[in-house]
């Protein structure tokens, strides 16, 4: 049987095939081609009015989805293009990506997802930017398309709402079930956070191969998800992400986009513990009990390095002196290539930059390339760099990433700040300056645990009183007084 599509020659498109049908019977989408650009693909979404099903809910959403995508411009947001009207309703075209959805069942590594939940973070960050913010309001395996490059592309905002947008009582539970974060099922505000749950109940189908439709039996009785027993060869810091994500009360929520962003950038997500245990055994096997009396020499050395810097040097400058860092590489070729290579050290410019220009493959250099990619805002190509190092030298390149990325601090940009300093406690929990200005980031970012847990770290290490110390206690009497206004004292 020959399948009979709509004729939509007079428009200038033809129809190809069907490639779905909403949630009202009176919705279909179809891919077709330009009839005067052939090689261009569009979606056409159609509204009929005469369908039996249809509703008065279903055009509105249309309408809602032409009024945001006209005001949207994001490569991963299909472009909305045209809109006419027909005999029997009315049909809104798009630009079509050749992606499928999430929902088609297939399996992902550890890897991908995590470049997945990157790239659909990234739009929630453009839309929670808008002035007001805008909230999808139905994130799901369905609204999201993938590519072979694990690209995430957002569709369908029918039910897109701006922030602290009232909502008429008729519409209010419109999401999915299983999705739909807490707040909406009982008629609450919806925030920022509120499209990270749905995003994170996506990433835990993904990352526990369940069905979309399916997830609802990954939740208990008060909305919180069940999934740790799973999952396994993940790291629990990427766990611990997940389920700040979908905490089902919102105060304990990653609170936008930005932060979770910017707190996934900084995790490895797969488990490399295993490994670690392995390697461990296997030395011992050859060397005996060499490795404890190395262990326990180079622990001394390392405390009494401590105990020396943190009585003898300025804490703005860090742990390891200025002075440390320039007799390792001045003059070296390391410190040039970034002399040379510093301008490019921007978002735009910095892949094909260092790609361009190999940094030396040592610690130093390798350190180096952490910090420019650190000061284009690519943490997650720095945490890379550094971790491929040997375990013996990564504290050293770190220590490059924190003098170079210190002035950021001081600057008061807490928004590059913040990333910075968590990734050189990831390499470096003792910094207790970067503990400092990662308290302070978070703070001014509103992330009131992570600022209580680094500034409280940052107080239990560096017990000078001074004005560092005062600062940290300032900060963190505001938010256990609950009058936390987002500023803190400059620093000393």
């Amino acid at each position: 049987m020959i399948a009979s599509y709509p004729d939509f020659t007079d428009r200038q498109y033809q129809v190809q095939r069907e490639l779905g049908r909403n949630r009202e019977g009176g919705r279909i989408s179809y891919l077709a081609n330009r009839l005067d650009r052939e090689t261009e693909l569009v979606v056409i979404k159609q509204f009929r009015f005469l369908q039996t099903d249809a509703n008065w809910e279903g055009f509105k959403a249309y309408e809602r989805e032409i009024q945001f995508l006209q005001e949207l411009d994001h490569p991963q947001i299909p472009r909305y293009l045209d809109s006419f009207q027909t005999i029997d309703g009315f049909c809104m075209v798009q630009e079509y990506k050749a992606a499928p959805t999430l929902s088609e069942w297939r399996s992902f590594t550890s890897l991908e997802i995590k470049q997945i939940a990157l790239s659909a973070l990234e739009i929630l960050e453009y839309l929670q930017q808008q002035l007001p913010p805008i909230i999808h309001r139905d994130i799901k395996p369905e609204n999201i398309l993938v590519d072979d490059h694990h690209q995430a592309y957002l569709i369908d905002f029918g039910l897109a709402r701006l922030e602290h947008q009232e909502i008429a009582i008729s519409s209010i539970v419109a999401g999915t079930p299983g999705f739909m974060a807490p707040e909406e099922l009982f008629n609450r505000p919806l925030n920022k956070s509120s499209d990270l749950y749905s995003l994170g109940a996506t990433i835990i189908c993904l990352i526990t191969n369940t069905r979309s439709t399916d997830v609802s039996n990954l939740l208990d009785e008060n909305y919180r998800f069940k999934f740790k027993h799973l999952v396994t060869g993940v790291n629990p810091e990427f766990i611990i992400w997940l389920q700040q994500m979908v905490a089902a009360n919102p105060l304990d929520r990653l609170p936008n986009a930005k932060i979770a962003l910017a707190k996934l950038k900084l995790i490895d997500i797969e488990d490399t513990t295993a490994h670690a245990i392995v390697r461990t055994k296997k030395t011992r096997s050859v060397i005996g009990d060499w490795s404890k009396i190395l262990a326990t020499v180079g622990s001394t050395i390392l405390t009494l390095c401590f105990f020396w810097l943190k009585i003898n040097h300025h804490p703005q400058r860090g742990i390891v002196t200025a002075q440390t860092n320039a007799a390792a590489t001045a003059g070296s070729s390391a410190q040039q290539w970034f002399v040379n290579i510093k301008p490019r050290c921007n978002a735009v410019e910095v892949i094909t930059a260092i790609q361009s220009s190999n940094p030396p493959s040592d610690w130093e250099g390798m350190g180096y390339a952490a910090a420019c990619y650190a000061l284009a805002g690519k943490i997650d190509s720095a945490d890379r760099a550094i971790y491929q190092l040997a375990p013996s030298t990564r504290t050293q390149a770190v220590n490059i990433v924190f003098e170079i990325g210190h002035p950021v601090a001081d600057a008061g940009d807490d928004r590059s700040a913040g990333p910075i300093m968590e990734l050189v406690l990831k390499y470096w929990p003792q910094n207790y300056m970067a503990m400092y200005h990662a308290g302070m980031s978070a703070y001014a970012l509103n992330d009131l645990p992570l600022s209580r847990q680094r500034l409280t770290d940052f107080l239990n290490i560096y017990t000078a009183q001074d004005g560092w110390t005062n600062n940290a206690k300032v900060v963190l009497a505001k938010i256990d007084r609950g009058t936390a206004d987002r500023s803190y004292p400059k620093d000393p």
